[in-house]
């Protein structure tokens, strides 16, 4: 089946937070599947708002079979330091993985085309590809505080830094999928005893099996 790229992100509207505390978590999980409820570690609490509203966008059946992870960034952030992944990408590519952003400025950039695209499927080779279709336009970047949802359909990379600013970030990713990869962040009440595996050096996957599929 060939996947089509070019989609827009689902505004899920606005959610008035202000983070103040600088900070780095990288795929902390805070749900594992057959769970019905978090567990946020202590300095996370404050995007429960955000976890929330997931939990009800995702459904019901949807919530409970996955694994839920937050990533959540409080940076400086300048023009050589966006605080995010550079270039033009899909979010759970060649998965379906729902991961939906946030952030109170400085907002993702979109690529919205007319028409919808196809690229191949191979996490190296379609990237180039994504470049050369998404850089060319047209872009869209939604207001600040609005949370958005994408699927591996969704194009678009971090905007670029006009005026060096502190920055919070959150994404939520929502996974069949164990993110078990040096790096990530440990949920020390959730999932203490998890075995992480070293990082492929070709692409910043956060499974242990996106990476042997980049690897084989």
């Amino acid at each position: 089946m060939t996947e089509i790229y070019g989609a827009p992100p689902i505004d899920l509207g606005l959610i008035d937070i202000s983070p103040k505390e600088m900070m780095f978590w990288l795929y902390c999980p805070v749900k594992l599947p057959g769970q019905d409820q978090y567990t946020v570690p202590r300095n996370l609490k404050k995007f429960e708002p955000i976890l929330e509203a997931i939990a009800y966008d995702a459904g019901f059946a949807r919530f409970i079979d996955s694994y839920v992870y937050i990533t959540a960034k409080t940076l400086f952030v300048t023009a050589d330091n966006p605080g995010n992944r550079p270039g033009w990408h899909s979010d759970g590519f060649m998965t379906d993985d729902l991961n939906y952003v946030w952030s109170d400025t400085n907002g993702t950039m979109f690529w919205e085309p007319r028409s919808r695209v196809s690229f191949v499927q191979d996490h190296m080779a379609s990237l180039a590809e994504m470049h050369e279709a998404a850089e060319v336009g047209p872009h869209h970047v939604y207001p600040d505080k609005h949370l958005l949802r994408l699927d591996q359909s969704v194009i678009h990379r971090v905007a670029d830094v006009h005026t060096p600013r502190v920055r919070s970030f959150v994404k939520i990713s929502v996974s069949r999928d164990r993110y078990d990869l040096v790096g990530n962040s440990i949920n020390h009440e959730l999932a203490p005893d998890w075995q992480y595996a070293e990082r492929a050096e070709e692409r910043n996957a956060p499974s242990k099996s996106e990476t042997k599929a980049v690897a084989a």
